[in-house]
């Protein structure tokens, strides 16, 4: 409901509430509660309850940022070859996701899709994991706060990502990931 926002920042969630809506005790609403706040999507207010955590520009950067070294670090393990052996299965998806408009939910589905599969292809659970996480957040930052300006206009630039990264070395590839990551962010990352 996050990432469908659904829940929007500011609103507050009652676990009672929540737990009779999906028809389960309190106790697994409550951590599922601590995790969301663990990974910045809640926050607690004392003596009010939770309520889902405003998105401040310091959030984003930050998130930026993290998901600009993990992607970085990803693609220098996985350019070249393991690519180019997957090209067949990621080309469509990168296909798909430059087909829809910027900032659409089925757009934000197919990024996630795509970067998720490149990032797996590095065999490396700890990376996929926590890339996976701070991309979740990425995604419910970006939907709470437009970040860019191509609302509305078709963005064709994955498939020719997907050529990129299946031709080259470590150093281009982490170079031409963190073009990737960082257009059309603006002001947003430094340097």
């Amino acid at each position: 409901r996050l990432l469908r926002n659904e829940l929007v920042p500011g609103e507050m969630l009652n676990r009672r509430d929540v737990a009779r809506e999906l028809g389960v005790s309190v106790a697994p609403v409550l951590e599922a509660m601590v995790q969301l706040e663990n990974e910045g999507f809640l926050e607690g207010i004392p003596r009010k309850g939770t309520r889902v955590r405003p998105v401040r520009s310091e959030d984003v950067a930050g998130q930026l940022i993290v998901r600009e070294a993990l992607e970085c670090a990803a693609a220098r393990l996985y350019c070249g070859a393991p690519v180019r052996r997957r090209l067949a299965e990621l080309r469509p998806i990168a296909e798909r996701l430059d087909a829809v408009k910027a900032d659409s939910p089925q757009r934000w589905e197919r990024e996630i899709a795509l970067h998720q599969a490149l990032v797996r292809l590095t065999g490396c659970e700890a990376l996929i994991r926590e890339f996976e996480r701070v991309f979740r957040l990425t995604v419910f930052h970006r939907i709470n706060r437009v970040v860019g300006s191509s609302l509305g206009q078709v963005v064709d630039r994955h498939a020719r990502l997907l050529t990129r990264l299946a031709s080259c070395g470590p150093d281009a590839a982490e170079r031409a990931i963190r073009e990737h990551v960082r257009s059309g962010k603006g002001d947003l990352l430094p340097g």
